[in-house]
């Protein structure tokens, strides 16, 4: 899997879906310009097939099941193919990253009990709380890394809806762990390294 940026901006500042913005990054994705992150060769890559996934938006503060077509490369030089993933998509999850956020932006502010969340989104609290888990988990490996002071989750939260550019964020941490933010088990490419494109 290839994880490509496309947050060059605040997430706090975008109004539209997931899909839209995978949509937009889609179009002008040029294949020739990747590099393999197996072997490393650039300008090899071809488009390959693609499959068909879901994904769970959220749109107008609701839930909103939606399918993409994910595009498959194919490296010429060693043979490898790659799912391209922008970063709203977590990869492995049917939720986008805008989903799980704003759900546990409402969690860490106790904008609504537990039960009034699941019943608003649509999703289980042994999901809910999954999602929790993951995200402290991931916040504490992000701040180690660099050694920042603690943060409470719900400023964490803060700083990545407000950060001016989230790509930033979500290609560093990729680099950093060989994960994206919020993925729930490991890519097997990270196997091979960390190299970010």
């Amino acid at each position: 899997m290839i994880r490509k940026n496309s947050l060059f901006c605040k997430i706090i500042r975008i109004k539209t879906s997931s899909k839209f913005l995978f949509l937009d990054f889609m179009r002008s994705f040029q294949p020739k310009t990747v590099e393999c992150p197996i072997c490393h060769s650039k300008g090899n890559c071809k488009i390959h097939a693609s499959y068909s996934r879901s994904i769970i938006d959220i749109i107008h503060g609701k839930p909103v099941y939606q399918d993409i077509c994910v595009t498959r490369i194919i490296c010429e030089s060693c043979g490898h193919s790659h799912a391209i993933l922008p970063d709203t998509i977590i990869p492995y999850s049917q939720y986008g990253i805008f989903f799980i956020l704003r759900v546990l932006a409402e969690y860490f502010t106790h904008l609504k009990t537990v039960a009034s969340l699941c019943e608003a989104y649509n999703i289980t609290p042994s999901m809910l709380y999954r999602w929790r888990d993951m995200f402290l988990q991931n916040r504490s490996v992000w701040l180690s890394i660099l050694d920042q002071k603690e943060q409470l989750p719900k400023d964490f939260i803060r700083f990545l809806c407000l950060m001016e550019h989230f790509s930033d964020f979500s290609s560093g941490f990729f680099r950093l762990t060989g994960s994206s933010f919020l993925q729930s088990h490991a890519n097997p490419t990270a196997l091979f390294g960390r190299k970010h494109f």
